[in-house]
């Protein structure tokens, strides 16, 4: 399958760079079809937490680093990939955390509602797929 990317952004590693490009982001999946107005919301939580995550945990909020994401159309699945310049991590060894524990939600609800999720260790890159309209639809939650 050939792929056809859409959006791409890179900021510099600030919060407040997050939240233009997650409104552009959101705009051009509304654009192309990918979410309903009833996705919305989930769309931008899975965007935001992998953003303000390559921000935070990837480049440890240092402004000199910077993030990347690309959206991208695989014949009938979206393919988010968002680029840091941190050491990585394995999504698959982020554990649901318990009621105290803080560190993790994020990771765990992009789980949730993406079809699947993984991380290239080699691009320093959180990959999120999923199909048009089928946000949090019962994906098969890997990664």
């Amino acid at each position: 399958m050939t792929t056809q990317a859409f959006f791409q952004r890179e900021f510099a590693s600030a919060l407040d760079e997050v939240g233009g490009t997650l409104q552009d982001a959101l705009a051009a999946l509304r654009e192309r079809d990918w979410i309903d107005a009833g996705q919305e919301f989930y769309a931008r939580l899975c965007l935001e937490e992998a953003l303000v995550n390559a921000v935070t945990h990837g480049n440890d909020s240092d402004p000199s680093r910077s993030v990347r994401i690309e959206m991208a159309e695989d014949g009938d699945v979206c393919v988010i990939r968002v680029f840091d310049e941190g050491e990585g991590f394995s999504p698959a060894d982020v554990r649901p955390p318990d009621t105290e524990q803080m560190d993790g939600r994020g990771i765990c609800l992009i789980r949730y509602c993406m079809e699947q999720v993984e991380y290239d260790a080699s691009e320093h890159c959180l990959i999120m797929k999923m199909r048009r309209n089928a946000l949090c639809q019962g994906g098969s939650r890997n990664g």
